[in-house]
């Protein structure tokens, strides 16, 4: 078993979150700048070779009205994110894998909030949390099957 790299899409910052090797924890892994996709896929490539990655998690930003059973996948960065999804699978050799991120920036912002981190000068932490938070959820769901 090797560790899960999680991803947290967005079209100015991706936040990235990685698992121990046991699947057990979940931590921030850095935020990389979204200017060129071809860096971008090069770097998470790059990162799944080095840290051992055997699966890669990619938060989608499913329509609120959509339930579990029949996600509707609607707007822009749906589509963007399922490019982007289809391009990594290109790059890297390991199982991608597409997780409901319904929420997930709310959810990293309230947690920050929680530890007395300024929203304002915070955004790419946000990213990351958000990626770590889908991580993490992720793992939960894994350990209860």
């Amino acid at each position: 078993m090797g560790s899960i790299l999680s991803i947290d899409y967005g079209t100015k910052r991706i936040g990235l979150a990685i698992s121990d090797p046991s699947r057990i924890f979940a931590f921030p892994c850095g935020v990389i700048q979204n200017k060129d996709l071809n860096n971008v896929l090069s770097y998470i490539s790059k990162l799944v070779t080095d840290r051992e990655i055997d699966l890669v998690i990619v938060g989608m930003p499913y329509n609120m009205n959509s339930d579990n059973g029949l996600r509707e996948l609607k707007g822009e960065m749906a589509k963007t994110v399922e490019v982007f999804v289809k391009k990594l699978k290109e790059v890297i050799k390991v199982s991608v894998e597409i997780v409901d991120e319904r929420l997930s920036s709310f959810a990293a912002e309230e947690k920050l909030k929680e530890r007395g981190i300024s929203l304002r000068d915070s955004k790419g932490f946000i990213d990351q949390e958000a990626a770590r938070l889908l991580l993490e959820e992720f793992i939960q769901k894994i350990k209860e099957t």
